[in-house]
């Protein structure tokens, strides 16, 4: 219910009531043998929790404990990026507005589909490093990566009197992710890797649903059906620092970030990929830091790299940094 584990229902109860978590548990295994074990134990806290009038619907999670699937999300975070505001027309036109957001646990990406809350980012009331209290959102599963998203149900506040949040990164670079090097790198990890760019390839292009994200057939999504498809740029590149180089694969807004154009720039290179010869030539030899999930390619049997994230970096400051951090 709501999304919440066990251990984070017995953190609410215990911060919420001042009771030992001794005695809240003894409470849940009272509750569970009163109704012959026929719930679950987060059922059986649940009930405790509303007995002691503890309301779990407003449990602000951190960025970390999301999981896809969960609903009723309310979490406080800080803006770190807005993205941009995108258009979409599927049995409705609207626009969608993708922005990466942070608090002390982790960042993650926040999709907003509702109009009004895209208006604020248009109105100039929603910002970069504004602090947000969000109420009803759903987290969703985009290639691996969590996402959080807020339709019409949910709620913005913006800045709300007294609220701080200390994020991950307060340096130039974030410390959210486990660096390693190519050679360290591992099937399933989630790391980040300072390199340079010495390959490129030019970006290929796949209709998408406009609401997942995911390859439409035939105008149909697997999940949201009929669909007015959008185009998705992917840009391969080989990533080389040192001890290995590896095969990294950007979707949608990294690949924006990669050769600092908008959307509709990247788009034009579908109708005349001439025009992409110069900034191939100005990432060639590029150094930045890519934070990314590692997979395996069954059909070539190699590791490659799916970037979540690119961070431009100069080598002074990755020296500056290592040095702070031994």
């Amino acid at each position: 219910m709501f999304g919440l584990s066990y251990g984070d229902i017995l953190e609410k109860i215990k911060k919420e009531s001042g009771l030992k978590e001794t005695d809240i548990e003894l409470k849940v295994r009272e509750k569970l043998k009163k109704l012959s074990n026929l719930i679950s134990k987060e059922g059986a806290a649940h009930i405790v929790a509303n007995e002691l009038g503890i309301k779990l619907v407003d449990f602000d999670f951190k960025i970390n404990k999301l999981k896809k699937g969960m609903n009723s999300v309310s979490i406080v975070a800080k803006v770190l990026n807005i993205y941009g505001i995108n258009e979409y027309k599927k049995v409705r036109e609207g626009k969608v507005a993708n922005l990466l957001i942070g608090d002390d646990s982790g960042i993650i990406k926040l999709v907003l589909w509702d109009s009004y809350h895209v208006k604020l980012i248009e109105d100039g009331k929603l910002k970069e490093n504004d602090i947000i209290k969000i109420r009803n959102g759903y987290v969703k599963d985009n290639n691996g990566f969590n996402e959080l998203h807020l339709g019409s149900r949910g709620q913005i506040v913006v800045n709300p009197e007294g609220v701080s949040v200390e994020v991950v990164g307060k340096k130039q670079l974030p410390v959210d992710y486990q660096r390693k090097s190519v050679e360290e790198l591992n099937v399933g990890d989630v790391a980040g890797v300072f390199g340079t760019i010495v390959q490129i390839f030019e970006p290929r292009f796949y209709d998408a649903c406009p609401e997942c994200g995911r390859k439409v057939n035939e105008g149909r999504c697997d999940e949201h059906g009929a669909v007015s498809s959008v185009d998705v740029p992917i840009l391969n590149l080989f990533f080389d620092d040192g001890t290995d180089n590896i095969r990294v694969v950007a979707f949608r807004d990294q690949v924006e970030k990669l050769l600092d154009l908008n959307r509709e720039q990247v788009l034009k290179f579908k109708e005349d990929i001439s025009e992409f010869e110069k900034y191939k030539s100005d990432l060639l030899g590029k150094q930045l830091v890519i934070v990314g999930r590692v997979t395996k390619n069954e059909m070539f049997d190699r590791k490659e790299f799916t970037a979540q994230r690119v961070i431009e970096v100069r080598p002074e400051d990755m020296i500056k940094e290592f040095e702070e951090v031994n």
